[in-house]
């Protein structure tokens, strides 16, 4: 059985196996859940008194509250600036996926998630901490992986064009 599919083939099923329209439904459900959480926690770096004393006291950044701050809200801006571009991709592969703009939304991804690995990797320099190594490892190959979707797409969409032209 082909664990593939088409977007003209895409038929309800009932054995058991999740159609492509239901993945999509779920995964959009997941990346709005988790925007709600990303402003959640950036809104909670002003609002709750116990997160800045979290951060103060047992994280060590007393001393540099107000950079260590402005790098959280950078990276929750970045992240939240990915996960719409994502919805808005996940919105075209019901019908079609291969257009110019997902291409580009992947390139611009790409690019946000270097500019976050970047944050992180220039934080190890001031407040290091084997999490913040992770993180900017992860980001760079997260943009690195994007870019090259984005590359991907952009030779898709042009197949897509040639074979549209092709009688």
């Amino acid at each position: 059985m082909a664990w593939y599919y088409t977007c003209e083939n895409i038929k309800p099923r009932r054995d058991g196996i999740m159609t492509l329209k239901t993945l999509s439904k779920i995964t959009r459900a997941l990346l709005y859940a988790l925007m709600v959480l990303v402003a959640a926690l950036m809104a909670a770096l002003f609002i709750s008194a116990d997160v800045r004393t979290f951060m103060e006291n047992e994280y060590g950044a007393a001393g540099s509250t107000v950079l260590f701050y402005a790098m959280l809200l950078v990276c929750g801006g970045i992240a939240l600036w990915i996960l719409i571009e994502l919805a808005a991709v996940l919105k075209t592969v019901e019908s079609d996926p291969f257009v110019e703009r997902n291409a580009a939304a992947f390139m611009r991804m790409g690019i946000a998630a270097e500019a976050a690995g970047l944050v992180f990797f220039v934080k190890c320099f001031f407040m290091f901490t084997i999490m913040t190594a992770v993180c900017a490892l992860v980001m760079i190959l997260s943009g690195l992986f994007a870019l090259t979707l984005g590359m991907v797409f952009r030779r898709a969409v042009e197949y897509k064009r040639e074979n549209e032209l092709t009688i």
